[in-house]
């Protein structure tokens, strides 16, 4: 069974319908919404935080470098660097509707 995909498009419909705007207007919104989490989850910071209510909390954090990982196909030993990974943790209000 696969997984029902919601696109960008989608988030702006609903949107527009919830709050009984424009479709074009509410665009602007949900793009511009879209545009500064992404510029506030690429900052420079090793650790950030944008915590919203109701909802869930977005996470950069740092991973360790992996000096001896190991390619499956050829079991050669490769050097993983150290990178950072993007975490959401839901929030209360979305973790109760998602367990009725």
């Amino acid at each position: 069974m696969t997984a029902k995909t919601y696109t960008k498009k989608d988030v702006v419909r609903r949107t527009a319908e919830t709050c009984d705007t424009k479709l074009f207007e509410t665009a602007k919104v949900v793009d511009g919404v879209f545009k500064v989490l992404r510029g506030m989850l690429s900052e420079p910071d090793p650790k950030i935080r944008i915590e919203i209510r109701n909802f869930g909390v977005f996470e950069v954090k740092p991973t360790k470098a992996k000096p001896k990982a190991r390619n499956p196909r050829t079991n050669e030993e490769v050097y993983v660097p150290a990178r950072r990974k993007t975490h959401f943790k839901p929030g209360r209000l979305l973790k109760d509707t998602m367990k009725s």
